[in-house]
């Protein structure tokens, strides 16, 4: 048997195995379910007019997976009138328990990092607890952050 009537006889095969190949994907991480961009608004009250200083509005862009795990970036944060750059924040990442368990990280230059724990609903992210160290965080508990979703 020549080497080119070898050949032949496994090129049937390879196709057959790049095929099957094909049609296996990888599987989804369960971190998959924090894909997405999010979004945290907490009530604007007005107590006595003007009063610039209340509501906070952050987003987190959530891009990178592994496993249980995910990262992201700030891409907004604003108490009242006053603005924070994205950049005064490190890389967010968390961890999911694989229920409906969340558990999220925003480092900011200079302090300590913000601690969120939360329950996912869907597009849902409610606040269970948020501390920095053993501080109450700005996020309230019972509030949440609430997945953007694009217009189609």
């Amino acid at each position: 048997m020549n080497t080119s009537s070898r050949y032949e006889s496994l090129l049937p095969l390879v196709l057959l195995l790049n095929a099957c190949r094909a049609s296996v994907t990888d599987p989804v991480p369960p971190s998959a379910v924090m894909l997405g961009e999010w979004s945290y608004s907490s009530a604007h009250v007005v107590r006595e007019p003007p009063d610039l200083n209340t509501g906070l509005r952050v987003q987190i862009g959530i891009d990178s997976l592994d496993g249980m795990r995910f990262w992201g970036r700030g891409t907004l944060w604003f108490a009242g009138d006053v603005g924070v750059e994205p950049t005064d924040f490190g890389r967010v990442s968390g961890t999911v328990d694989g229920g409906n368990g969340v558990t999220l990280v925003i480092p900011r230059a200079n302090e300590r990092s913000l601690m969120v724990m939360g329950a996912l609903a869907a597009d849902v992210l409610t606040v269970l607890e948020c501390h920095v160290g053993a501080e109450p965080g700005p996020f309230s508990a019972g509030m949440a952050f609430l997945r953007l979703r694009e217009d189609s």
